[in-house]
């Protein structure tokens, strides 16, 4: 009797059709509040018409889409929000970092995300705002998938074998020695200190704003839209790059959380959006660390032997 495939195998069978069922209802999920049209369907996805309709057709009766017979726009269904609370409440990391995302908002008074590994991707989901205020809407989405490819997810890699960190170098296109350096730099960082630290510029805003947009984008413009933002570079400090004397202009600070055997299971992020030294730096990643056990121990999992414990009261 021939074993089943393993996941490898499975994720390589491709599904053109499936493809684009999932395209059509991430687009349409990707613009919330804004309708789409079969034209702009067609136009951003590359599908043809009567593909597009078929799809369409097919979405409406699961109640995956909703059409609008007067001005023939589409819009998410209603079965989606089943599915999306269904999987919101059966995914166990979910539960086991709810309480500590919302204390994390009440200590530090930012916004929180949190990211789970998917593949080749980091996909968000859970944002907390601070006061029902969404400010970060611009930069961040239920939903949205990030790269994981550098310099994103540098935190999720670090304590990973160097398979795993191999094939995330690899992920980035045109990786010269000199920025490949650089990121191993920023794995050994992230590894000492245990967190993340980006840079707050123009550019790493810019940065996060083209995230948001890149679901809504047609596959076709994605490859590119994508290698734009890996030539902006790395976007993390490191620890020679800040002297106590100065302060820093800081965007997201984030920290893995694990399952048994040191499997990281999601990256905790905080928006920050200040000026800070290194001392107020470490202050916010002390308690991201802290973050980080607390969520471990609600899972059962167990932190890598060297995973820091933090500086502040130590």
């Amino acid at each position: 009797m021939n074993s089943a495939p393993d996941r490898e195998q499975w994720s390589a069978i491709p599904s053109p059709p499936t493809d684009r069922v999932v395209a059509v209802t991430e687009f349409l999920a990707s613009r919330p509040g804004e309708p789409a049209t079969v034209a702009e369907l067609v136009r951003r996805l590359g599908l043809n018409r009567a593909t597009c309709h078929a799809v369409l057709a097919s979405l409406v009766r699961a109640g995956w889409v909703v059409r609008d017979p007067v001005e023939k726009t589409f819009t998410p269904g209603p079965a989606l929000i089943a599915l999306g609370r269904a999987a919101e409440t059966g995914v166990p990391v979910a539960r086991a970092a709810e309480g500590e995302l919302a204390a994390l908002v009440r200590e530090l008074g930012m916004a929180v995300t949190a990211g789970y590994p998917s593949g080749e991707h980091i996909v968000v989901g859970s944002h907390l705002a601070v006061d029902g205020d969404d400010a970060d809407a611009d930069v961040v989405r239920v939903g949205q998938r990030i790269p994981f490819a550098p310099p994103f997810g540098p935190g999720l890699v670090a304590w990973e074998g160097e398979p795993e960190i191999a094939r995330w170098l690899a992920r980035a296109p045109h990786a010269d020695p000199a920025r490949t350096r650089r990121f191993r730099a920023v794995l050994a960082t992230v590894r000492r200190r245990g967190y993340t630290v980006e840079s707050d510029t123009p550019a790493s805003r810019r940065l996060r704003a083209l995230l948001v947009e890149l679901d809504s984008l047609s596959p076709r413009g994605r490859p590119a839209v994508t290698e734009l933002l890996h030539e902006i570079g790395t976007i993390d400090y490191l620890d020679d790059d800040l002297q106590e004397a100065r302060t820093y202009p800081v965007g997201v600070m984030s920290a893995p959380a694990f399952t048994g055997a040191g499997v990281t299971a999601l990256n905790i992020s905080v928006y920050v959006w200040a000026d800070l030294d290194p001392a107020g730096i470490r202050a916010v990643g002390d308690r991201l660390l802290a973050a980080s056990r607390t969520i471990t121990h609600n899972l059962r999992g167990t932190p890598p032997r060297d995973f820091p414990r933090g500086t502040v009261d130590s």
